[in-house]
């Protein structure tokens, strides 16, 4: 039986789920195709992207997906007082990062169940690696390259399960994993900009090797 959780949010929090139905101007609204066993279901994640006028990096996110009853939630994000920010709100590397970890360990919950693997507990330890030849202002932005180094994803398992079991169980969840998925392979990108409105235009993003 699903316990229901109900979270004390306000005004002040930097996560919370919000009713209102978001919309976008320049992609299509949230749909979820129905398939067949086997096939394969595609997920859509939404975002909304603003600067709050506090400053200083200062941003709200509004995300929501096609999946039924997923939700809709605002979160703020901040930068660190290294780089300009207040340090109020974790980073979007942050979020990206922990987004990684979050999705690996769901399907490691969803595929235990579905399989019957008997785990005692599971905690996940990670260290993403970033870097980028920003430094503030001595480099021209054309010349500033951002780049994922390296991303360690460390599954502690308690449970009386053989290791074979286990190594084959966790190879599979890393494989189904979506998340983990585009950072270990090349993900088609497109980034556009739109001008007042209109004339929208496509950006060739260059890559660091």
């Amino acid at each position: 039986m699903m316990i229901d959780i109900s979270w004390d949010m306000s005004e002040q929090t930097i996560v919370r789920k919000i009713a209102t139905q978001p919309t976008q101007q320049t992609l299509p609204e949230p749909t979820l195709k129905k398939v067949k066993e086997g096939d394969r279901m595609a997920f859509h994640a939404h975002v909304n992207v603003e600067s709050l006028p506090e400053g200083k990096h200062l941003k709200k996110a509004t995300i929501f997906s096609n999946v039924p009853n997923g939700g809709t939630w605002e979160l703020i994000s901040d930068e660190g007082t290294a780089v300009g920010g207040r340090g109020t709100a974790p980073s979007p590397l942050m979020y990206f990062a922990a987004g990684l970890g979050l999705c690996l360990m769901s399907h490691v919950e969803m595929l235990a169940k579905q399989l019957d693997i008997k785990l005692d507990s599971v905690r996940l330890e990670q260290r993403s690696a970033f870097s980028t030849t920003l430094d503030l202002g001595g480099i021209h932005p054309k010349d500033v390259f951002g780049k994922g180094e390296h991303a360690e994803l460390h599954l502690l398992i308690e449970s009386s399960e053989p290791t074979d079991k286990l190594s084959d169980f966790v190879g599979w969840c890393a494989q189904a994993c979506m998340a983990l998925q585009t950072v270990t392979r090349a993900t088609p990108s497109d980034v556009q900009f739109y001008i007042n409105g209109e004339s929208a235009r496509s950006v060739t993003v260059a890559s660091y090797d």
